[in-house]
Order: structure tokens, then C-alpha cells, then sequence
């Protein structure tokens, strides 16, 4: 006997959902309403009506949530934890490898397969790339991370090879009939030692439910479908749900359009809005009551998504008492709004808060490189999520490792790095070449009689080139021999990650740095002293400042929460051009205000600091949106298009204009 008042533990739209009749039902969970715990009851609910566990599937998007969502189900229940409850729950993935052992056979897949993590599939792809263009001459063939990146794409879009060429790596589309190659060739060999790829198990679940007896079966399996995170499908996962709900309709998913910002893994933010075309009759439920936030951050989430055209219209609502609006502070230079940062945190610190309750966010990797080396200066542990820290990135390490064999020809660790970055050398090829430098004692590496193999002799002519114009170039600045050296990097950057132009925007970050000092040995030391800091300072990361991307971010809160960098050429991001992209960014922006509980920071600079100069930077587009009642901000910010001003309350102004210990701050009176 389930003895649950579910009324009286529900609000009214949660109830709403959670009672509903059958039927296909699409739950618009506005950030912070509950969902989870509107899912959790759901389940119970269709268990206390007499549903047989194993008639309910529940599809999540992590194995964690699907864990966490069946502990509550118990508790809930008050069954033990230790207890098998026979409801099917799990990810797209885990759901399919299970399904396809029982009936993988009608599609062709046997019970005995095998899956490949992302390493084996690297590897294979890798032995395929070298054998499919290897007879082209070409300095730098694609990496197994783009190939793979390519197929998987178009296999989860359900679009073709040169579809996905176009959207992600148009680059490489002059060579779109070897991408095809390779795709052919790949399928072939994974049939073969009979191994399924992450994507492979979303396809052939997807064939499964097409089977004219399997599709039945499965169709009738389950009674009820539940789906989290709906917003996040992608094409295939979508196909897979229409399959498994058409006959019965009784689909309830869950999610929230405002939210969908992960198009670039392939989510199709329409599989949500064309949910009740697709499922005739369909009920549609807003949750909208935020338990999160206070009503000044709610409302002014509000605001930022209002702006977006292509939308289902929510109106958050915040329960929790009234405290101080969103601050936003302009601040003179990138530099000094690092600083303004750090010197917030420490303030909020001082007033009690934990570290683990601060959040700095920000939207591409790059723009955290400013403030890593303040907290470090003023050692304040933090917590980096979406990435490394900067001069921990393989791609910043490799461009210094140049300029360390440039300092120091005894460096092992740093020619290492280099040469085996380039094809047909190898570890044994490697040490040849660094025992013979070492031994001739300079970098005329012209002069050296190696033996090597073809494809290392071809290398190895590159890197001798590169060297000889760094050479050249030893006694000028930093930044002309960095502009040499990532001049040379970039074709393996390009061939090797898929967020090239990402990476490309680190090391402009790198040059920036670098302008500040005149020799390399200085400049050298304070890198090994930021890695220093970094390593002693890393701390419990349980209790540390997080630094996180936005997308690293959603689902997460914080009772603090910097957005940092709000300038027009960082957020949005410059490549997103269509309205489509620039919609996603804009949710992208919500996402990122959601996550504060109670103080809420955007910090923008007016001027970044270049290498001729100041470059004057405008406030993010989605800033002069707002109305500028919603925020309390410094006068800096008056500069702001608001739509309108009215009862502002500007907060204090930092100590700004002075210069820091190493006169990096250019003069700034004419501000």
C-alpha cells in the first residue's frame, strides 16, 4: 500500500503533472521548479495506481540522475535502498546496450558484441585516417577527434557526411570523399570484431523499434514513457521515443526550451516544439513556481529571455523572500576586472560564505586566463570545470615548449613535446633527436646526421624550418617569436582539435600576456610560478571557488554567481550569425543567470588591453536588452543602452585608475 499525500507534498502545477490521465503530456520545467522531484512523484504515482514497475521506462541523460531519481523513488516508497525496483531507467545508451543483447540479432547485431570507449575508437580511426590519406600530400591529415566528430554528427543529426562536414568543419570539405571512405571503412571493421560504438547503440535501437516484429514488441513493453532533459535530444533519440510512445501515446517528457544550448553536440532544440504536433491531443504543463532564486534574479531572467522570438512563453515566479538586485559593474580593462572579481570574492568570503558557494562564470575557456592568475597571486584555491587551467592546456604547454628549448637546449621534456607532435616521429625517433642535439650542443639542426624514417625525415624538415626562423628571431620581443611559433603550431591545431578557433583564442590570450615582459627568461619564471601556485593552491575541490564555462554550469547553483566578460565581441559568441545561433546564445545567457541563488555579478571591461594599445569594447547586445531598472549598477555602466533608466541605486565604486605593483595598467584618466 503506497501511503502518499501527494497533493499536499506537490504545488499545484507539480500536481498537475504528476496526477495527469494518460495521454502524451509535454512538462515545460522552468529553471529551479523541480523537475526531478516532479518526475520522482510521477513514478510513484503510476506505481501507487497499480502500473507494474516494469511497464514504466524512465530515459534520463545521465547515470547519474537515473540513480539519484530511483533512490528517491524508494525513499519515497519506503522500500530499502538495496531493494531491485524492476522499472526500466537509464541513459539512451545504457537502455540500448541492454536492449540490443535481448534483441540485437533482428538488426544485425550479435548478443556478444563488444562497445568502444572513445580511446579504441580513436585508435581505429586513426589507423584508418593513415591508410585512406596516405597517399596525399598534404602537410597535416585530420585527427581521429575530427573524423570521429564528423561521423557522429551526422549519425546522431541523421544527416550525411557532407551535411556534417558543412556545419562543423567546413575546412576539411574539399576532402568530403575521403571522410565518406573512412565512414565505410569503419563500419566495415566494426562489424567485423563485431564492436558497437557509443553512436552505434542509439542507431540500432533506433533500427529495433523500425523492425516490423521487434517494433511491436517493444511497443507494447512498456506502458508508460517518461523522458528527462527533453530539450537536449537529438534527432536519432527522438525517432527512438516517437517509436516506442506512437501506438499507446502515453509519453510524458520533460524539459525546458529556454534551457537547450547544446546544439553543437547535435540536440535539436525542435524535437521539444514540435512535441504536441507530433503527439495529436497533447497536454502541455508549465511548471514555473522557481524555488531557486530570489525574485530580483528571476525577474530579470525573465528579461533576458523575453527577447527570444522562437519560444514557449513562461513567466518565472520566485518564492523565496526579496533581497538585492543583480549588480552590473563595467570595469576599464580585462585586467582590472579580474582584479574587481577577486577582490568580490574575498569580500563575500570575509561575510562568511563558503568558497563552494561562489561561482565565476564565463562563456569560452579563454576568458578565465586573467583571473587564474590573480586568484593565484592572492592564493585563493579554485575549482576550474570545462576545461584545464590555462597553463595547464596541452595546446598553451606546446606553443612554451618552443620557447623553452629556446632558453634551454638541455630541455628534455619540452623537445619531447615538440617532435612528437609531428608524424612518423615516434618516442625512439625522439630520443635520437634530442641525444643528437644535446651532443652537437646548439640548434643548427641542419647540421645534424640523423637517420630516420621517411615520414620522420619529413618532419623533422619542418621543425628545422620553424627553428631557423625563431633564431632569427631570438634576441626581438616575445611576441614576434610567439607569432612565428603559432604560426607553425596552427596547421596541427587545426588537424588535431575540434574547437580549433577555441584554442586559438587561448593563445592570443598567450601574446597578450606575453607583451608585458621584455625577455624570455622573466617570462618564463612567472609561468613556472602561476603552475606553482596553481598545484599548491588546488586545494579540497570540494570547497573551492568553482571557475566554469556556462556549459559546464547548467543544472548547477550557486548562492554567488559572477558573469564575467559581458562584452559584445565574447557574448554572444562572434561566430554565432544566424538567428538560430543567436537564440541559443541567449539561452545560453539565461542559463547562466539562473544559477544564482542570491547575489548575482555581470562584470563586463569597456576596453581589452592589445598589443598596440586599448581595443574599446562595447557591453554585451543582451545587456542593452534589459531594462535598467532590474539592476543596481556603478557609473561606468551608465554607458549602457538601456531601454530605459529609471530607479537605480549605484553601487560603490572600486579603487580604479591606479596602477597595479608591475605598471601594467596603461594610463586610464581619460576615462
Amino acid at each position: 500500500m503506497i501511503n502518499i499525500d501527494f497533493e499536499k507534498e506537490l504545488n499545484t502545477e507539480q500536481y498537475a503533472v504528476v496526477s495527469a490521465e494518460a495521454g502524451p503530456h509535454l512538462v515545460l520545467a522552468g529553471a529551479g521548479s523541480g523537475k526531478t522531484r516532479t518526475l520522482v512523484y510521477r513514478v510513484a504515482w503510476l506505481l501507487a495506481k497499480n502500473v507494474a514497475p516494469e511497464k514504466i521506462l524512465l530515459v534520463t541523460f545521465t547515470n547519474k540522475a537515473s540513480s539519484e531519481m530511483i533512490a528517491r523513488v524508494k525513499s519515497l516508497l519506503h522500500l530499502p535502498q538495496d531493494q531491485k525496483l524492476s522499472l526500466w531507467a537509464g541513459t539512451f545508451h545504457s537502455l540500448a546496450s541492454r536492449l540490443l543483447r535481448i534483441y540485437g540479432e533482428a538488426v544485425g547485431v550479435p548478443r556478444d558484441f563488444s562497445i568502444m570507449d572513445e580511446d579504441d575508437k580513436k585508435a581505429l580511426l586513426k589507423n584508418i585516417i593513415k591508410e585512406i590519406f596516405g597517399s596525399l600530400d598534404i602537410k597535416r591529415l585530420p585527427s581521429p577527434s575530427i573524423v570521429n566528430e564528423v561521423i557522429s554528427f551526422a549519425s546522431n543529426s541523421q544527416i550525411t557526411i557532407a551535411e556534417s562536414l558543412e556545419r562543423k568543419f567546413p575546412d576539411w570539405q574539399p576532402l568530403q570523399d575521403y571522410f565518406e571512405k573512412i565512414k565505410v571503412e569503419f563500419d566495415k571493421r566494426k562489424t567485423a570484431a563485431k564492436l558497437l560504438d557509443f553512436d552505434d547503440l542509439l542507431l540500432y535501437w533506433y533500427r529495433l523499434t523500425e523492425d516490423p516484429h521487434v517494433g511491436q514488441v517493444l511497443a507494447k513493453k512498456w506502458e508508460h514513457v517518461l523522458v528527462d532533459e527533453y530539450q537536449d535530444t537529438n534527432t536519432l533519440q527522438a525517432k527512438i521515443i516517437f517509436n516506442l510512445a506512437k501506438e499507446h501515446k502515453n509519453i510524458l517528457v520533460v524539459g525546458d526550451d529556454a534551457q537547450s544550448i547544446y546544439s553543437f553536440r547535435a540536440a535539436n532544440i525542435q524535437n521539444i516544439f514540435d512535441f504536441p504536433e507530433v503527439f495529436a491531443n497533447c497536454q502541455v504543463h508549465k511548471l514555473e513556481i522557481n524555488y531557486r532564486s530570489t525574485p530580483e534574479i528571476v525577474e530579470l531572467a525573465n528579461a533576458v529571455i523575453a527577447s527570444n522570438t522562437k519560444q514557449f512563453a513562461k513567466n518565472l515566479q520566485a518564492v523565496i523572500p526579496k533581497y538585492i538586485k543583480p549588480e552590473l559593474i563595467a570595469i576599464k580593462t580585462n585586467r582590472e576586472e579580474a582584479s574587481f572579481i577577486a577582490d568580490r570574492i574575498q569580500g563575500l568570503l570575509a561575510d562568511g560564505l563558503e568558497p563552494s558557494d561562489i561561482a565565476v562564470l564565463f562563456r569560452a575557456t579563454h576568458h578565465s586566463q586573467y583571473l587564474e592568475m590573480e586568484l593565484n597571486r592572492r592564493q585563493i584555491a579554485y575549482e576550474l570545470r570545462g576545461g584545464m587551467k590555462f597553463f595547464e592546456r596541452a595546446h598553451v604547454k606546446d606553443v612554451l615548449a618552443w620557447l623553452r628549448v629556446l632558453y634551454n637546449l638541455h630541455d628534455e621534456i619540452s623537445w619531447r613535446r615538440i617532435l612528437q607532435l609531428y608524424e612518423g616521429v615516434g618516442p625512439s625517433a625522439a630520443q635520437k633527436i634530442y641525444e643528437a642535439i644535446v651532443s652537437q650542443g646548439n640548434l643548427e639542426l641542419r647540421s645534424l646526421n640523423i637517420r630516420l624514417s621517411q615520414n620522420a625525415q619529413k618532419s623533422f624538415s619542418y621543425i628545422t624550418a620553424a627553428l631557423e626562423k625563431m633564431l632569427i628571431r631570438k634576441d626581438s620581443n616575445l611576441l614576434e617569436l610567439l607569432e612565428i611559433i603559432i604560426d607553425e603550431y596552427t596547421a596541427y591545431l587545426k588537424s588535431t582539435y575540434t574547437d580549433f578557433y577555441d584554442r586559438m583564442e587561448d593563445l592570443e590570450q598567450l601574446k597578450l600576456f606575453a607583451s608585458n615582459y621584455q625577455d624570455l627568461n622573466t617570462f618564463l619564471t612567472e609561468i613556472t610560478l602561476q603552475e606553482q601556485f596553481a598545484e599548491v593552491n588546488s586545494g579540497n575541490k570540494r570547497n573551492n571557488i568553482v571557475l566554469s564555462t556556462v556549459h559546464q554550469a547548467k543544472g548547477l547553483e550557486w548562492q554567488a554567481v559572477f558573469i564575467m566578460n559581458l562584452t559584445d565581441e565574447s557574448f554572444p559568441h562572434p561566430m554565432a550569425v544566424s538567428e538560430e545561433e543567436q537564440e541559443e546564445e541567449r539561452r545560453l545567457f539565461y542559463v547562466a543567470v539562473t544559477r544564482a541563488k542570491k547575489q548575482l555579478y555581470l562584470v563586463y571591461p569597456m576596453a581589452n588591453l592589445s598589443f598596440s594599445g586599448f581595443k574599446v569594447l562595447q557591453p554585451s547586445e543582451f545587456l542593452a536588452d534589459l531594462d535598467g531598472r532590474l539592476l543596481n549598477y556603478n557609473q561606468l555602466a551608465k554607458s549602457t543602452a538601456w531601454k530605459s533608466d529609471g530607479d537605480v541605486q549605484y553601487v560603490a565604486e572600486f579603487d580604479d585608475g591606479v596602477a597595479d605593483s608591475d605598471g601594467f595598467l596603461p594610463d586610464v584618466s581619460e576615462w
